[in-house]
């Protein structure tokens, strides 16, 4: 079982040890759904319904959360919370076990977006990648050698220096050479084959061309693409990690 959430929506995706899909679902998240009981029963209780739909008992081999923020991958904890803001703090493995026994991991939605584009989508073949979404408060995670880099604490790839965009209004003038000259040095340093960049239209479509442009004068090498797997990307990513914490749930089970 794969789970992906952001502050307005948790999407789910259950498939078989083959990764052949069986359910696919998303559900709007209540407006009161700050606290860690509530989201607990919300989404727990999502994850329980899909497996006893049509009849049909089904049982856990692995899961995996896909989360909005920085996330330790020890304890399975939101450390900072890009979602909403009482999520900081969240104990997702610990709140989701009370519920399920199965092998659950919690990972951040960039990172989790990362490996679906490299299993699925546009880093497919590539060792070395930078993933990038625009997509409410910028966001990205970093491939080094085939390996997610997550940071000291958790927060590789997090930008605070870009602005929040809105999605109604087109990327130009200083707050596009913004984005792409910070994304230009952090790639100048990274030495990516690519950089994948996820986003609406208005967004994406000004900076490719001028990020590209830049990075042939400063950094050539990196190609820019645009994301082939969209808001589906950390979805995808997260069946991958479920699928490895599969195998502890088969040995157990």
């Amino acid at each position: 079982m794969a789970v992906d959430f952001d502050a307005g929506e948790v999407r789910l995706l259950l498939a078989d040890l083959d990764g052949d899909p069986l359910l696919r679902e998303a559900y709007p998240l209540p407006a009161a759904l700050d606290d860690e009981a509530g989201w607990a029963w919300e989404v727990g209780g999502r994850i329980s319904t899909a497996f006893a739909r049509e009849g049909e008992r089904r049982s856990a081999l692995g899961i995996a959360v896909a989360c909005p923020g920085s996330v330790d991958a020890v304890t399975g904890r939101i450390t900072h919370s890009t979602g909403r803001e009482g999520w900081t703090g969240l104990a997702v493995v610990d709140a989701l076990r009370r519920h399920i026994d199965a092998p659950i991991v919690a990972l951040n939605r960039m990172h989790a977006a990362l490996r679906g584009e490299a299993e699925h989508g546009a880093a497919q073949g590539v060792m070395d990648a930078i993933y990038l979404s625009l997509r409410g408060t910028p966001d990205a995670a970093v491939m080094a050698s085939g390996r997610i880099v997550g940071g000291a604490t958790g927060s590789a790839g997090a930008l605070p220096a870009l602005p929040i965009l809105d999605p109604a209004v087109t990327l130009e003038g200083d707050v596009l050479e913004r984005y792409a000259a910070l994304i230009a040095e952090v790639a100048a340093f990274l030495d990516p084959g690519v950089i994948i960049l996820d986003g609406v239209e208005g967004h994406i479509s000004p900076l490719v061309p001028a990020l590209q442009e830049l990075l042939n004068d400063i950094a050539k090498g990196p190609r820019v693409l645009i994301s082939t797997l969209g808001n589906n990307a950390a979805l995808l990513g997260a069946m991958h990690a479920a699928s490895i914490v599969a195998y502890e749930g088969e040995r157990t089970a």
